[in-house]
């Protein structure tokens, strides 16, 4: 075999080489324009644009409602603690305990009755039972009073020297009415 035998079986797949990578670029256009054209590629392309797009949209919208969320719930607790700690109060206010006060004297018609809460040592009767309430100063208690038939005068004297029998002090005299309300308890 010589050189013109090599040349003469080679030279045809070179020369179909050269006519494939001539062609090559011709023949992917040709496929692209035909998918294009049948496959609708360029709507395709803008229509997953668009969705793309609308995602981004959505996961903004999706972030904005999730801060919403976030401080709605957080007001919600607030909320609910607040009214978790009204029923508290509520339950508190109902106990027969705590409503209990003692009455001194009897009441009469067009007499004023007289509303003294006072502090006074915790072994009294009348700061260990059931109308006392915990105190601030150790060993000591308060207690709700109503007083009938007792003069104004009196009440007045009561008021600017602020002593209620042995170690017992006035912390607050108003007339009553009949109602006790929740600054008093």
């Amino acid at each position: 075999m010589d050189a013109v035998d090599i040349v003469s079986a080679l030279l045809p797949s070179l020369l179909m080489f050269f006519a494939v990578s001539l062609g090559a670029n011709s023949l992917e256009r040709y496929v692209f324009s035909y998918a294009r054209g049948r496959f609708q590629l360029d709507q395709l392309v803008s229509e997953a644009e668009q969705l793309r797009n609308r995602m981004a949209e959505i996961r903004v919208d999706y972030d904005k409602l999730q801060e919403d969320k976030a401080r709605l719930e957080l007001h919600l607790s607030e909320r609910q603690n607040t009214y978790g700690g009204m029923m508290a109060r509520e339950v508190e206010f109902s106990d027969a305990r705590n409503m209990v006060i003692y009455e001194v004297g009897t009441p009469r018609p067009h007499h004023t009755g007289w509303y003294v809460k006072l502090i006074g040592p915790e072994m009294h009767e009348m700061f260990s039972g059931p109308g006392s309430g915990v105190s601030a100063f150790p060993g000591r208690r308060t207690a709700r009073v109503v007083m009938w038939g007792i003069e104004d005068e009196h009440m007045a004297r009561l008021r600017t020297k602020k002593i209620f029998g042995a170690l017992s002090e006035v912390m607050l005299i108003r007339p009553f009415n009949g109602k006790i309300r929740l600054g008093d308890v």
